[in-house]
Order: structure tokens, then C-alpha cells, then sequence
């Protein structure tokens, strides 16, 4: 047998003392809580120095080690002799150290419990801990906010409806945490004249349920419920045929989702629906004597109890171990067998009475928001409303739409406008030619002849002047006479101008003309004409000028009906109020989508003018990104 039980190490797992004069060494186990241990040392002890707050215990039974814990809180005692007395908690506390700051979400489709748990795991921020083996793959959604890691940590198996069990191995750094499915073989018994010096049974019906509501994170109406996930019911049964119709109601504001708080009500349920029963034994650990042939007791583990004369023959997992005095009496043992875990049959009447108090943080509430929207629009361009879902909001109980069709709607009828020197595009010229024309022979109408007869014209004595010149050197010789017609004698040659006029009398008369009855022929050849237009461009001045607004109200036409168009769905109602919730996007839980837009467009068959509002009515929850 170990000599010493108690071995001393600073916070960086260096060893410093053995604890040779620690007296009354004792430890409590309990299944799948913080274990603890304790042990006196005489005031005077010059070894009181190493077990400074936070250091390290390693404690031994006999030759088995039952595990590493850190000394808290110490407590001095003045008596005939003063001794200091430590309390020590297991490392796991280690992980209280640390918190989940703030809000976080993480599980659900896809996530498993492995998953989970190393997410918290990765929030130390000394790696003291790592994620060893898990049992399970379960895939639920887990939301902590302002959470320690080890409560974090022990939430994550509580919806589970089957027994498990922590496990953990602090004999190399960093430690390593498994959760175990329970083993249901017994790997020990304990029997009346073997092991067993008394047993204590306590059965109590005091909190047996058969029936149980469940409710988590809401409040009212908006209370989250197990009616989506359990055929319409909002409530779990069992044994009720047994022990009769026991209702209560769970009320855990810790699940926001359907399927994970029907889990841990169905646990629950498991628990409450059979009486407590323990038994509290006084027995005898041979595991000190020959732990080879007798295993050492643990919590989780499964045992038979035997005693015949009151005729007990039970399988029970452990719940917890204790010992006071492990050098004083190490074969003294008290365990605690039970068919479920004390804290459970009280869950109940904690979380009913947390109920009827407010809790300190708003769980949320009922709001009712509306939206007004107007605006003209055409088939073209439909009336688009739009409006975002944030992921706080926890609860959509209606999104209604209602809109009016209103006549096409104008404020004025002219803009002002600022004259320019405008050139037209240049435009490139070019040779045209005419399609050929056929020719032909073309005769005019026949026109009607007869007599015409000129004006009269009046007659008289007209006397014309002529004149003549000769050159001298003429052979030309002339006879000379006188006015009575003598002859006077002979020219020769000389310079010769004559001189005379015509008198003419024209007496007054007319014209008389026939023109006989006659056409025309004419004849036009085939031919083109060719026509040549030069590149050319025109420029005109538009004077600066502006056009006075002639304000008003002007109306037009006015739609028939109109269509609606839901994130991307035509919905053919001609319906003016609609309930949108059918046809909004959904995400794969079939809720509508948070964290997005939605849009809804209102298309018309003409010109026409739309009033629309939309009313929701929801539920928020306090969780936001500030305080404004």
C-alpha cells in the first residue's frame, strides 16, 4: 500500500511535496458532476507553504489514483491542536476559468456532438483540456450566452434520453475528456455477510410525472413549443396507464428549437415518470485488499446488489462514491445506487418556480410593425416593396399585404431646358440614279378648230430713208437730167452718195384665221435620270431657353387588377389583401428566411397608380448588435 496519499504541484504541474503528515484524506465521486476531495495538515507543518490556492493535488487510495484536483478554499481551526483543512475540486474546474462571452449559436443539420464539444473546447485560452472520445453523434442545436465553458461543456448530453457518462484522463498534459455511453454490465456486486454492512432504500413518489408539456425561449403565444415536431401535441406521456394522468409543464428557456427541447423533455419524462428509488450503502472496498480481484467502485459504473432476506435483486448504475478517512479507515466506503439522479426529481419544482419570477434578462417580445408604400407603375416596371428579416427575429406570426389600385398620378406638365448649337451626323453623298422609265406614244385630246378674227388695225403713211456711198477711181459714167427730164451733160469718175425713201400706205383692217378641229402626238423614249448629292451636314442653333412648370395634379388610367410577385414566385390572385407567408423563400426548417430581403412586386396590366402596406406582427428577442 502507497505510503503517502497526497501529492503536491504548482500551476505548472511541477512536483513540490509529498504531504506525509496530511491526515483524514476523503473524497467525494459523483456521476457527472465536479468531483471533490479534502485533507487536514497540522498548522505547523513547514509544507502548509506549498499548498497555496490554485496549486495542484494528486490523490491515491491505496495504490489506485483516483484523479488531480487544485486546492480552493482552506479553513483554519484553533482546537487543542491547529490544523489548516484544504478543499480541493477536480481540474475539470479548470474550464469555469473561461467563458462564452456574449451570445453563441452552433449545431443543428450537419454539426454533430464532436462538433460541439470542441467548439467549446477551442475557447480556452490555455489549452489545458483537448476533446478525446465521443459516443455521440447527435445533431442538435446548442445557444449559450455569458456561459463558463465546464456549464457549457455538461449542457451538451443533457437532452440525450439515454444514460452517459463523462470520463477523463489527467495523466498527460494536455488532459483529455471523453463522453461515454454508460456500459450496463455490472462490473461488480455487493452482497449482505460479502461486502454489504447496512443499506438504506428510499423510494419517493413525490414528483412522478406522466405527463409533461414543454415549453422553451419565448414568452405568451410566442412561447417555443413541441406541436411542429410531435404530431400537433404540445406534450410527452408515459406509464400513465401505471400510475395514473400526473401533468406538469418544463419550462427551459434555454432551447430555441423544437426537436432539442423535445429531446431533453423526453429525458426528463424518462426520469420522472418512475418513483425515485435509492439505496445508500455502507460497504466494504476490497478493492484495497486485491484490486485485481475486486474492481474499485466508480461512479457510472453498473452494479448487482444481492440481499436475499429482504429480496433485492437489483442492476444499477453508481451515482456516487465517498470516503472520509482514507488512511485512518480505507476500507470504509459509503455508495449511492440509484435508478436516476436526485437532481433530476427537482428539476421540476426549480425551473416551475423560475418561472412564476421574472428572469433577469428579457426573453423578448410581441411587436407589431406596418409599412406604407406608394408609387406609380406599369407591366414594365411593377410597384417593388421590399424588407428585411433580421436573424432576431424569433417568431413571424402574420405578414399580411393589402393595396389599393388608384389612378395613374402626375405633379406636373412641362421641365425646364437649356438651348445648344447642334450639328446633325455628317451624311455622305453619292451618285442616285432613277428606275428606268418606259417610254411611249402620247396623243392629246382632239381640240374643237373655228374662225378668228383679229382686232382691227389701224392704217397709215409710212415713208422709209435709204442712203449709198461711191468710191472715187469708178469707171462709172452717168447721165445728167433736169427736173423737166432734159439731159444736162455726162458724169465720170468720182465720189458717189444717193439718197431716197418708200412711202407705204397701210389702210386699217383685221386678220381672219381657220383653225380646223386637231390633236397632238407625241412620243417620250424610254429613260433614266442621274442624280449626284454631295456629303453634306446641316447645323441649327437651339437659343438657351426654359419651359415654366405648370404645377397640379394630373390623373390617368387606372389598372383593372394586378398580380403579385413573391421572391421570384408569380402568384396569379387578383386578391388586393394577401397573406405573403405561403410564398416568401423558406430555409431547409421550412421557416422563412432570416437575414435576408424579401421582395414583393405588385405588376399591373396599364399605367396605373398603387397604395399598398404591409402589417407584420412578430416576435423579437433581446439579443442585437448594440444599443442605439
Amino acid at each position: 500500500m502507497r505510503k503517502y496519499n497526497i501529492k503536491i504541484y504548482d500551476s505548472e504541474m511541477n512536483k513540490l511535496a509529498f504531504l506525509q503528515n496530511a491526515y483524514k484524506p476523503g473524497y467525494e465521486l459523483k456521476l457527472n458532476e465536479l468531483w471533490t476531495c479534502s485533507f487536514k495538515l497540522p498548522r505547523d507543518d513547514t509544507k502548509t507553504k506549498y499548498c497555496q490556492s490554485f496549486n495542484y493535488v494528486e490523490l491515491f487510495d491505496g495504490d489506485d489514483r483516483i484523479d488531480l484536483f487544485r486546492i480552493l478554499p482552506t479553513i483554519l481551526t484553533t482546537e487543542e491542536t491547529s490544523y489548516i483543512e484544504y478543499n480541493c475540486e477536480h481540474v475539470l474546474a479548470t474550464l469555469i476559468d473561461d467563458v462564452l462571452f456574449k451570445y453563441h449559436q452552433i449545431g443543428n443539420t450537419g454539426v454533430d456532438t464532436g462538433q460541439v464539444l470542441r467548439y467549446i473546447l477551442d475557447k480556452q485560452s490555455t489549452k489545458r483540456w483537448q476533446l478525446g472520445e465521443c459516443d455521440y453523434s447527435r445533431q442538435f442545436e446548442y445557444k449559450w450566452e455569458n456561459e463558463n465553458l465546464l456549464a457549457a461543456l455538461f449542457s451538451v448530453p443533457k437532452p440525450f434520453n439515454e444514460n452517459y457518462k463523462w470520463t477523463w484522463d489527467t495523466t498527460s498534459y494536455p488532459w483529455t475528456i471523453n463522453l461515454k455511453k454508460l456500459d450496463k454490465n455490472y462490473r461488480s456486486d455487493i452482497q449482505y455477510r460479502k461486502n454489504m454492512q447496512n443499506i438504506e432504500k428510499t423510494v419517493d413518489p413525490t414528483n412522478i410525472v406522466t405527463r409533461l408539456y414543454a415549453l422553451g425561449y419565448g414568452e405568451g403565444d410566442n412561447q417555443l413549443d413541441i406541436t411542429s415536431v410531435n404530431n400537433g401535441r404540445a406534450y410527452l406521456e408515459k406509464n400513465v396507464g401505471k400510475y395514473g394522468l400526473k401533468q406538469s409543464i418544463l419550462v427551459d428557456r434555454r432551447f430555441e428549437a423544437p426537436a432539442t427541447l423535445m429531446e431533453y423533455s423526453r429525458a426528463v419524462l424518462d426520469e420522472l415518470s418512475e418513483p425515485y428509488i435509492s439505496y445508500k450503502i455502507q460497504a466494504v472496498d476490497l478493492s484495497i485488499k486485491d484490486s485485481k480481484k475486486y474492481p474499485k467502485f466508480m461512479p457510472g459504473d453498473y452494479v448487482l446488489i444481492r440481499d436475499t432476506e429482504d429480496n433485492i435483486n437489483l442492476k444499477v448504475p453508481i451515482v456516487s462514491v465517498s470516503k472520509n478517512d482514507l488512511r485512518g479507515n480505507p476500507f470504509d466506503i459509503e455508495i449511492e445506487i440509484a435508478n436516476k439522479k436526485r437532481d433530476i426529481t427537482g428539476s421540476i419544482s426549480e425551473i416551475q418556480e423560475r418561472a412564476r419570477i421574472n428572469d433577469t434578462y428579457s426573453q423578448g417580445a410581441t411587436n407589431l410593425m406596418q409599412m406604407a408604400f406608394v408609387d406609380n407603375c406599369d407591366p414594365k416596371y411593377p410597384a417593388t416593396l421590399r424588407f428585411y428579416i433580421p436573424n432576431e427575429m424569433a417568431r413571424i406570426n402574420k405578414l399580411i399585404l393589402n393595396y389599393t389600385i388608384e389612378q395613374f398620378r402626375a405633379y406636373s406638365r412641362a421641365t425646364k431646358g437649356g438651348g445648344a448649337d447642334v450639328s446633325t451626323t455628317e451624311s455622305g453623298g453619292g451618285d442616285y440614279t432613277s428606275t428606268e422609265s418606259g417610254g411611249g406614244d402620247y396623243t392629246s385630246t382632239g381640240s374643237g378648230g373655228g374662225d378668228y378674227t383679229s382686232t382691227g388695225s389701224g392704217g397709215g403713211d409710212y415713208a422709209t430713208t435709204h442712203g449709198a456711198e461711191h468710191v472715187e477711181g469708178s469707171q462709172l459714167s452717168l447721165d445728167v437730167y433736169n427736173n423737166n427730164g432734159g439731159k444736162i451733160g455726162r458724169t465720170g469718175s468720182f465720189w458717189h452718195t444717193t439718197y431716197h425713201e418708200h412711202s407705204v400706205n397701210v389702210p386699217q383692217h383685221s386678220h381672219s384665221v381657220n383653225i380646223p378641229e386637231h390633236s397632238h402626238s407625241v412620243n417620250i423614249r424610254s429613260h433614266t435620270h442621274q442624280l449626284n448629292i454631295k456629303s453634306h451636314k446641316h447645323t441649327f442653333i437651339l437659343p438657351d431657353h426654359k419651359h415654366e412648370i405648370d404645377y397640379g395634379i394630373y390623373e390617368g388610367s387606372k389598372a383593372r387588377y394586378c398580380y403579385l410577385k413573391i421572391d421570384g414566385q408569380m402568384v396569379y390572385t387578383k386578391d388586393t389583401e394577401v397573406n405573403l407567408i405561403p410564398y416568401l423563400s423558406k430555409d431547409d426548417g421550412g421557416k422563412i428566411q432570416r437575414g435576408t430581403w424579401h421582395t414583393v412586386e405588385i405588376m399591373p396590366d396599364t399605367l396605373t397608380r398603387i397604395n399598398a402596406s404591409l402589417f407584420i406582427q412578430l416576435f423579437t428577442n433581446s439579443r442585437g448588435g448594440g444599443d442605439y
